[in-house]
């Protein structure tokens, strides 16, 4: 009895001390504590935050933190901008000090350059890299792969789309070539991409890296004058499959429509320009409308509410000696403009796999097929109709009326909906991509990589025209002009064409690549030799009149019953080899040096310029890791860089150096001889060669910094360069007593230097919210500084190019003309006298001082390209909720951006009497207009040029998404949740009439608009 009262008390004794432990533990207590970095500086604003609580505290500017009444048995959450995040059990310690650890991911990124990767922080040259994969940019509705980047990217233009699939342009640092192309190099995965840019779908693409200087895309030498676009697509994140499904839908709509006139005023402006108030010209339906208060807006009615659905599903994967990602979308655009539609189909195979520990394969294939078929409305037409007019012969049956009374004018929709028109227009493209990279055991750090690259691209055109697209102008009640007999009397205007053309390329690199680290220094080596082709045929069958076929039941497939009948063949193919060799070293990671050479051959240049040399060299300085900046404790990292190279330009076209004949029907030289049937056809000479045409070749020089600040709050990155680009390819006159007018010719010179600046910043970073600003700015400035090297007025200057607006000394895109000085008033008696001209017509300057205008008042009045660029966009983050959003600004001012614009400012000079347009107030003796001439002004010959600024800010990108974590979520298996909502170009701040101002669409021109849209879409994992 009494053991068991022991054993009792034993027991009892436990439970409360056990009791009494827990009470002690879970007791609140008040912790405090410092943070620092390794070397022992206090770090100002950290968030120590109670594991699982809203509880929590940030550091003082000592370092110091204090949090009272959490228990004493919490776990701490400890997190810092470009720190690594930490978790600490307290287990009851009321003193605690944490030392972070720097996120060395941020240094350590790896970006793609030519031929291999480097660590951003080792790279001596200019490199942007943009991540798409998972972040807001990704969510827009873009349908290009260039959309994604735009704005994101500092030197980099990227212009707008304006069609249902179209492709916007892209230039980097300025215009450097004169009649060549301009547009950067894309490579896809690490291969020069000989494709078109819409067969790459962006929902697939993982990352870009921008190759902006010579040394970075001095690997592709030949061809990287303009720089170079790196494209990187997906892969396999996970151990576990991986299926993702996203979907989006876009509602797109015109905004900024201009507004026309409508009837009255359209009948004031009438009555204005022509001087008379006399309106029998009215037919009798537009008198009838005009009675009954029927009005047409064309530009409504040729336009629509715009419809995008891009769908994708992809499966992916990463085991530890494989990596897979499959993908197929389906994306399908109608656009605003009626008669505008896309449809694209891809698909993307991606895997690679480790075969040995020494060797890798791997391959990828794509698939994509894209429908253009279709005509789009005649915006042009649209603008000038009458707005008493008829859409319809035929109301009740929506039968189209081809002439609405717009002095011979076309319905904008006439062989847009109506089957007079058929159009067919089908892209296919299919490219492989293989690689194998072998290690080499027994030397370490020595690789060799094989990469093929092939692209085969098919393209089928149609278009036949019916005889009915040919109907007379008549009266409007006269049906018989849309009966059997008269479309019989029209077939021999029908006509028809069938375009088939293909191009197939392929690549071929071999790559050897040694890297090693002794000590402090660091070698990397690479040597590449690649080989690539092209090749391009087309068939091109037309034909016309079906008079003698007596219909054209068959449409384009009756071509062969066409009584004139052509076959046009076309052929060319192009090829380059080249050979690189690239050395990069480093010592103590802060002394970097870059070199490479690389010799080219290519098949387009003449026969004594095959071969073109290009070299590059760049150094960089990683000043703080120098013993001297230890200190400066603001400062996190900064690399000052500096590198010249020297690339060129393909700016030719195969066979542009050889000699030409042109013989039969295009020759023109036509006999007969005597009286006989038989024609005969002679050779003319086309065009007259030189063997001498070779490379337009850039050199250029890059200097600037990266930098870290504040602890990694704040990243700013600064690039000035300045490039020269020689022996520019164009066509100039010669002496026609050599049998020619014109010769290619390899001359002059053109000048680009610019600043371009990147700054990045974490403005809050805190548990539950962040918000990062991202700003880029660039300012390009080029020059003519040769140009044919003539001097025939004997004033010791080079002349000029006026009648191609091109002037040595002077920017590029140069307008040139007489310097409009408002409009010509009653009281300007003197200039009216001297000059010829009547109140209410355009007044010029008059620059030599005589008193009359002549071709010596003429100057510059401006340029085209823009003064400079800045753009802004803000990633806010709370919780679950990410919101972006990018402001782009195109800047003139200075003369910079500006593009004629005359029927912003003209009632008259449409070549119509009865057009209609936007309403313009013009000049009259009540409204002394000194903008806007007379009704009755129809133009100068040429004089007047209405020149506007382009200028603008745009709201270009808002995407707001949700992602779910609730509970529910991993209970139906579905790993991501995302829903989002986007707006693409909300509003445009801008002085520019018109439609918009970035594509400088101009009143009454058939350019389509840029539109405004809004997405609704989910991302889903499993």
């Amino acid at each position: 009895m009494k053991r068991k009262v022991l054993n009792l008390m034993k027991v009892t004794l436990f439970v409360l001390m056990w009791m009494g432990y827990l009470c002690v533990s879970a007791q609140d207590i008040a912790v405090k504590g410092t943070v620092t970095d390794t070397n022992g500086e206090s770090l100002i604003g950290v968030t120590i935050q109670v594991q699982g609580t809203t509880i929590g505290t940030i550091t003082d500017i000592d370092g110091r933190f204090v949090l009272q009444n959490i228990p004493s048995n919490s776990i701490l959450e400890v997190s810092y901008v470009g720190m690594l995040s930490r978790t600490i059990a307290l287990e009851g310690k009321t003193t605690i000090d944490i030392v972070l650890q720097e996120d060395t991911e941020i240094l350590d990124e790896i970006i793609v350059i030519g031929y291999g990767t480097a660590k951003r922080k080792d790279f001596t040259g200019s490199v942007s890299s943009v991540k798409l994969e998972n972040s807001p940019v990704a969510l827009t509705s873009n349908l290009n792969a260039l959309e994604a980047i735009k704005g994101n990217v500092s030197g980099l233009d990227i212009g707008a789309t304006n069609s249902a699939g179209g492709q916007p342009s892209m230039q980097m640092r300025g215009q450097k070539s004169i009649s060549g192309s301009n547009d950067p190099l894309i490579v896809l995965d690490g291969v020069i991409f000989m494709g078109n840019i819409n067969d790459i779908n962006p929902n697939d693409i993982a990352s870009f890296d921008i190759l902006k200087d010579a040394t970075s895309a001095a690997a592709y030498g030949s061809r990287s004058a303009n720089g170079v676009i790196i494209i990187t697509t997906k892969k396999g994140r996970s151990a576990k499959p991986v299926i993702t499904f996203n979907a989006s839908g876009s509602l797109q709509s015109w905004m900024n429509r201009p507004k026309l006139m409508n009837g009255e005023q359209w009948l004031e402006s009438v009555m204005a320009r022509n001087n008379s108030t006399d309106l029998t010209w009215l037919k009798p339906q537009e008198a009838a409308n005009r009675e009954a208060r029927k009005e047409i807006n064309w530009l409504d009615a040729s336009t629509r509410t715009g419809w995008i659905q891009d769908y994708q599903l992809s499966v992916s994967g990463s085991g530890e000696k494989m990596n897979y990602y499959l993908s197929g979308s389906y994306a399908n655009n109608q656009g605003v403009v009626i008669g505008d539609d896309y449809h694209r189909v891809s698909v993307l195979g991606k895997i690679n796999t480790d075969i040995t520990s020494w060797l890798e394969l791997g391959a990828d294939a794509a698939y994509t097929k894209s429908d253009y078929s279709g005509v789009g409305a005649a915006l042009n037409q649209a603008f000038v109709m009458s707005p008493y007019g008829v859409m319809y012969r035929d109301e009740e049956n929506k039968l189209l009326e081809k002439f609405p009374y717009t002095q011979s004018g076309q319905n904008p929709l006439w062989g847009v909906t109506n089957g007079s028109r058929d159009n067919t227009d089908l892209r296919d493209n299919f490219r492989l991509n293989a690689y194998a990279v072998v290690k080499m055991p027994w030397l370490p750090g020595f690789s060799y990589r094989f990469n093929y690259a092939g692209n085969v691209a098919k393209e089928h055109r149609t278009n036949f025209y019916y005889e009915s697209h040919y109907v007379k102008e008549g009266a409007y009640d006269d049906a018989t002009r849309y009966s059997p007999a008269a479309y019989q009397n029209l077939l021999s205007n029908a006509n028809g064409n069938i375009d088939n053309r293909s191009i197939s390329s392929w690549v071929i690199d071999n790559i050897l690549n040694y890297t090693a680290t002794f000590d402090k220094h660091s070698i990397d080596l690479t040597a590449v030799a690649t080989r690539d082709r092209r090749d391009y045929k087309r068939e091109n069958t037309t034909g016309n009149d079906f008079a003698a076929n007596g219909n054209t039941t068959l449409g384009v497939n009756g071509l062969h019953k066409a009584t004139v009948q052509k076959i046009l063949l076309e052929g060319d193919r192009r090829a380059n080899i080249g050979y690189l060799g690239r050395a990069s070293y480093s010592y103590d990671e802060k002394y970097y040096l870059t070199g490479s050479y690389r010799r080219d051959g290519a098949s387009v240049f003449g026969v004594n310029q095959k071969w073109g040399d290009f070299m590059a060299f760049g150094s960089a300085w990683r000043i703080t890791n120098e013993s001297f900046m230890k200190n400066v404790n603001i400062l996190d990292d900064l690399k000052l860089k500096l590198s010249w190279g020297k690339n060129g330009n393909q700016g030719l076209s195969p066979y542009g150096t050889l000699s030409t004949i042109r013989n039969g029907a295009e020759g023109g030289a036509r006999y007969q001889f005597g009286n006989s049937s038989n024609i005969l056809y002679g050779m003319v000479p086309g065009a007259l060669g030189n063997a001498d045409l070779g490379w337009e070749s850039t050199e250029s020089w890059n200097t600037g910094f990266e930098s870290v600040w504040l602890n990694n709050r704040i990243f700013f990155d600064v690039d000035v360069y300045f490039s020269k680009t020689t022996d520019q390819i164009f066509e100039r006159n010669i002496p026609v007593m050599t049998g020619f007018k014109t010769i290619k010719s390899s001359l002059g010179q053109i000048n680009n230097r610019g600043i371009e600046m990147t700054l990045r910043t974490v403005n809050i970073a805190k548990h539950d919210f962040t918000w990062t600003t991202g700003i880029t700015f660039w300012l390009n400035r080029n020059k003519l500084a040769h140009l044919y090297g003539e001097d025939l007025d004997g004033d010791g200057k080079e002349d000029d190019d006026i009648s191609n607006s091109r002037f040595i000394g002077k920017p590029l895109g140069a307008i040139y003309g007489y310097v409009q000085d408002g409009i010509v008033q009653e009281s300007d008696t003197e200039y009216m006298q001297k000059n010829g001209v009547s109140a209410g017509v355009p007044k010029y300057r008059d620059l030599d001082g005589d008193g009359v205008i002549t071709a010596e008042d003429r100057d510059i009045l401006g340029y085209t390209t823009p003064n400079f660029k800045l753009n802004m966009s803000n990633t806010l983050t709370y919780k679950n909720i990410d919101l972006y959003m990018m402001l782009t600004g195109t800047f003139g001012g200075g003369g910079y951006y500006f593009k004629e614009n005359r029927e912003a400012f003209m009632t008259n000079g449409s070549g119509l009497f009865n057009s209609n347009s936007i309403y313009i107030p013009w000049w009259t003796p009540e409204n002394k207009s000194n903008k806007y001439p007379s009704a009755v002004f129809a133009g100068d010959g040429g004089r007047f040029r209405g020149l506007q600024n382009r200028g603008f800010v745009r709201l270009q990108d808002v995407t707001l998404s949700y992602s779910f974590g609730e509970p529910w979520v991993k209970n139906l298996n579905i790993q991501n949740l995302k829903v989002f909502l986007t707006a693409k170009n909300l509003f445009t701040i801008t002085d520019w009439e018109g439609d918009d101002p970035e594509v400088g669409s101009a009143v009454r021109e058939n350019t389509y608009p840029v539109l405004t849209s809004f997405s609704l879409g989910a991302n889903i994992s499993f």
